[in-house]
C-alpha cells in the first residue's frame, strides 16, 4: 500500500520469451513515466506528494508466470497501481488474478476484445481493441480501386487477437460487398510461406490481410515481396508492418506493406489535456530506449500513456483506492500524447483510434483515415 512518500506501481513484464522485445519496451515506458513524475516532485494524492516506485517481475512470456507475478504484486508487494503485461493472452491471464482480488488493472498491452466480454469491473483499457485494428482496410482498398471486391486472409489458428482482428476485417469487407477468395489458417509451427504467396498472387486479390505472430508476419511479407507478379495484389496489409523490427528485417522489401498503428511519433498532439506534448514525450521515450537497449515503439508509448492516465485519475480522485480510480477513469474524456482516452462501461477503450500506415521509401506514413493522411497510398502492392 502507499506510504507517506511512495506509491508502488507494479507490472509483470516479459523480459524473456517470445514477447521479450515488447515486454522490455513496456517496462521501459512505465519506468520512463515514473521518472517523469518523480522529477516533477512526485504524484500528488490527497495533498501528499509521493515518489513512484516501479516493481516488476519477469513472466517469461508465459501465462502461468503472469498469474504468479500478478498475485505477488497484489498480495505480497501491495502495489497501489497495477499495470498489465504485453499481449492479449497474457493480459487476460493477469486480469483473472486482478479481478479475483478486486484490484484495478491498467491495460496497455492487451488488445483482445474477449477480456471485456467477461464482465470484469477492474480493467481499464488504454489501447484500441483488436476488433478495430483492420476495419479501415477494405475502405482503403475501395478508395484505391472502386471495383475492389476480393479478399484474402492469412491468419494463425491460435490466439484471440488474430481471431478477432481477422473476423472483424472480414465482416467489414463483406458489408462492403467483398467476397473472401481464400481464408488460410496456419499453425504456429508454419515457417514456409513461398508457395502460399504464389497461390495468393494467382488469385489477383484486391486486399490481402495477414495476421500471425511477429515472426510469421515477417516471413509472409518476405514471401509476398519477392513475388515477380506482386502487382497482382492490390493492398498487402500485414499487422506487424509498423513495428521497427519488421522494417529492420525486411529492409527495402518492407516498402509497400500496410499495417495498423496505435501510435506514430510523427502524428503530433501539440496540446494534450494530460501530460507532455508529443515532442516532449518522444524525447522522454528516446532516453528510456537508450537506457534500456530497446527501440522506441508502440508498447513503450502505450505503457507511458497508461501511467499518465493512472496518475491523472489518482490526482482527480485524491486517492489510489481502486473503486475511486475506476470511477475517475469512467468519467474521463481527455487526450495524452498517445491520443484520446475514453472508456465504455466495460472499461473498453472507445476514444482512441487506430490508423493504417504504409512503408514508403524506408519510412512509415499514415494512409488512413483520410483526416490523418500524411501521404497518398501507393497502389498496387
Amino acid at each position: 500500500m502507499t506510504t507517506n512518500t511512495e506509491i508502488k506501481a507494479g507490472i509483470s513484464a516479459s523480459i524473456t520469451g517470445q514477447f521479450a522485445t515488447q515486454g522490455r519496451q513496456a517496462l521501459a515506458g512505465l519506468t520512463a513515466w515514473a521518472e517523469y513524475v518523480n522529477v516533477q516532485g512526485g504524484l500528488t494524492v490527497g495533498g501528499q506528494s509521493c515518489q513512484v516506485n516501479v516493481i516488476h517481475y519477469d513472466d517469461a512470456s508465459l501465462a502461468e508466470g503472469v498469474q504468479r507475478n500478478t498475485e505477488r504484486l497484489i498480495v505480497q508487494d501491495g502495489v497501489d497501481l497495477l499495470f498489465g503485461p504485453y499481449s492479449a493472452g497474457l493480459t487476460t491471464a493477469a486480469a483473472e488474478i486482478a479481478e479475483s482480488h478486486g484490484k484495478l488493472m491498467w491495460n496497455h498491452g492487451g488488445a483482445g476484445d474477449a477480456l471485456y466480454a467477461r464482465g470484469y469491473r477492474n480493467v481499464v483499457g488504454i489501447l484500441t481493441p483488436a476488433d478495430q485494428y483492420l476495419v479501415g482496410a477494405p475502405a482503403l482498398a475501395r478508395q484505391c480501386n472502386p471495383e475492389a471486391s476480393k479478399l484474402v486472409l492469412l491468419r494463425i489458428d491460435t490466439g484471440a487477437f488474430a481471431r478477432i482482428a481477422a473476423r472483424s476485417v472480414e465482416t467489414a469487407a463483406h458489408e462492403m460487398g467483398f467476397t473472401t477468395a481464400l481464408d488460410l489458417r496456419f499453425r504456429p509451427s508454419q515457417m514456409q510461406f513461398a508457395e502460399i504467396a504464389r497461390a495468393v498472387a494467382d488469385l489477383e486479390p484486391d486486399l490481402v490481410v495477414a495476421v500471425g505472430r511477429i515472426y510469421h508476419d515477417v516471413l509472409i511479407a518476405n514471401s509476398l515481396a519477392r513475388l515477380p507478379n506482386r502487382s497482382n495484389i492490390g493492398l498487402a496489409v500485414v499487422v506487424a508492418t509498423p513495428i521497427d523490427d519488421f522494417g529492420a528485417q525486411l529492409g527495402e522489401r518492407a516498402d509497400g506493406f500496410i499495417g495498423p498503428s496505435q501510435w506514430e511519433p510523427d502524428v503530433s498532439i501539440s496540446r494534450p489535456d494530460i501530460g507532455p506534448d508529443s515532442n516532449t514525450a518522444l524525447h522522454i521515450l528516446s532516453l528510456a530506449a537508450t537506457a534500456s537497449g530497446v527501440p522506441v515503439d508502440y508498447p513503450m508509448a502505450q505503457a507511458f500513456a497508461a501511467g499518465l492516465i493512472a496518475q491523472h485519475c489518482s490526482q482527480e480522485s485524491g486517492a489510489v483506492q481502486d473503486e475511486a480510480l475506476r470511477q475517475a477513469a469512467a468519467d474521463l474524456d481527455a487526450t495524452t500524447f498517445y491520443g484520446r482516452f475514453r472508456i465504455d462501461e466495460a472499461g473498453r477503450q472507445v476514444g482512441h483510434s487506430v490508423g493504417l500506415v504504409q512503408r514508403q521509401d524506408g519510412r512509415k506514413v499514415v494512409v488512413w483515415p483520410p483526416e490523418q493522411v500524411q501521404s497518398p497510398v501507393r497502389y498496387p502492392f
